[in-house]
């Protein structure tokens, strides 16, 4: 319930294509009481099926704060979905890279799969048919500047002005091998391969059915088979039984153990035999504190229970892995990860923080809390809702 209302609060006003006025979901507090395009597609993916006005909402939004052209400073590329807006006197002079912001592999294909997953939901083409231009040049920007086409797979480089890494992991270093050396060069993150793959065969459905162009979705459908096909071959490390965090800029594989591959499964790119080993491997204790899967395994060099992204537990990563867990049939899997993150709910006063410590529950009654972490955070707080939907709620 708590979690709930705070959906309810964490809202910002925003303007569609039409300069029509929409409540959005803000990403958090104190921290980023704003639309990030990330996170406001994941609240209302997690919402859908119980709260669909936040994706009718999210999408035209972002659909008018869509990249037109070519900003090299705000990392802008057509097609390309926001990644922050911030205002004031900060951003309108240009000592924060923001304003609009666009530095966000991610975001793109998210906003795909909201997409098509609303249209899934709600039974309702219209605003498919509405957004149609703007999914179609978000695709153009993933075949194109994202890097599908020239490299295989979406791929981002550091900005300097900004941010270094831009998946969902943003903090600098997070992108890291198991000895805890920094990727270097243009980075292709393994998550972000199965947005591109849900996104594509997504906005497939789409043409067929709602634009009535066979040719475009068969081109896409396509495009996501060979990106399938090729995924495997270069991200799975047979040694270790998993997937790389990602491929540096040599398409090296950066090898440490992380959560993203469960996002993986939320997204159907592995085969059975592989989402199921990546599945059961997030549940070892390695990866799996009692509150919820770690953001990278313990025992390894880069691990560290009170870094951001390199061994705490996010409760959205958790939704996402536990949605991939019941996609593959894991259900055992997916109830553990629930009732981890329900428990550090409860622990927590009936409110889940952007991100809690690594450390272990058998060490420790309660989640040890992340300094500096959003007390209020949308995707957190949408969580509850995506554990309810894996565990068949």
């Amino acid at each position: 319930a708590r979690g709930l209302a705070d959906l309810a609060v964490l809202r910002v006003p925003a303007a569609g294509p039409d300069g029509e006025r929409h409540l959005v979901p803000a990403a958090g507090v104190p921290w980023f009481l704003t639309l990030l395009g990330r996170d406001a597609l994941l609240t209302s993916l997690f919402a859908l099926p119980y709260r669909p006005r936040l994706a009718a909402a999210t999408l035209p939004v972002l659909a008018a704060t869509q990249a037109t052209e070519q900003v090299e400073a705000a990392v802008a590329q057509p097609g390309k979905i926001v990644h922050e807006v911030r205002h004031g006197e900060l951003a309108h002079f240009g000592q924060v890279p923001y304003g609009r912001y666009y530095g966000s592999v991610d975001a793109t294909p998210l906003f795909l799969v909201l997409l098509g997953a609303y249209t899934e939901q709600t039974g309702d083409p219209a605003l498919a048919r509405r957004l149609e231009p703007h999914a179609r040049a978000a695709v153009g920007w993933m075949l194109d500047h994202g890097g599908l086409t020239s490299r295989g797979y979406l791929v981002y480089r550091a900005d300097q002005g900004g941010l270094a890494n831009q998946n969902w992991k943003d903090s600098p270093g997070a992108i890291c091998s198991a000895d805890g050396s920094r990727a270097t060069g243009p980075v292709m993150a393994a998550g972000a391969q199965g947005y591109a793959y849900d996104a594509l065969r997504r906005t497939a459905a789409l043409a067929r059915a709602v634009w009535d162009d066979e040719v475009y979705a068969q081109l896409l459908e396509q495009a996501a088979a060979d990106l399938r096909d090729r995924f495997v071959r270069d991200f799975w490390m047979p040694e270790q039984g998993f997937v790389a965090l990602a491929l540096d800029g040599d398409g090296r594989q950066v090898d440490a153990l992380a959560s993203d591959a469960g996002h993986l499964l939320w997204s159907g790119l592995l085969d059975k035999e592989y989402g199921e080993a990546v599945g059961r491997r997030l549940l070892e204790p390695d990866f799996f504190s009692g509150w919820g899967v770690r953001t990278v395994a313990s025992g390894q060099a880069a691990y560290h229970p009170l870094s951001y992204h390199r061994g705490s537990v996010w409760p959205h990563d958790n939704a996402l892995i536990a949605l991939g867990l019941a996609r593959y049939g894991l259900h055992d899997e997916a109830r553990a990860v629930a009732q981890g993150v329900v428990s550090a709910a409860v622990a927590c006063g009936g409110r889940l923080p952007e991100v809690v410590a690594g450390y272990a529950r058998s060490a420790y009654p309660e989640p040890v809390p992340y300094p500096y972490a959003c007390v209020r955070e949308s995707r957190s707080a949408a969580a509850p809702l995506a554990l309810l939907s894996a565990v068949g709620g």
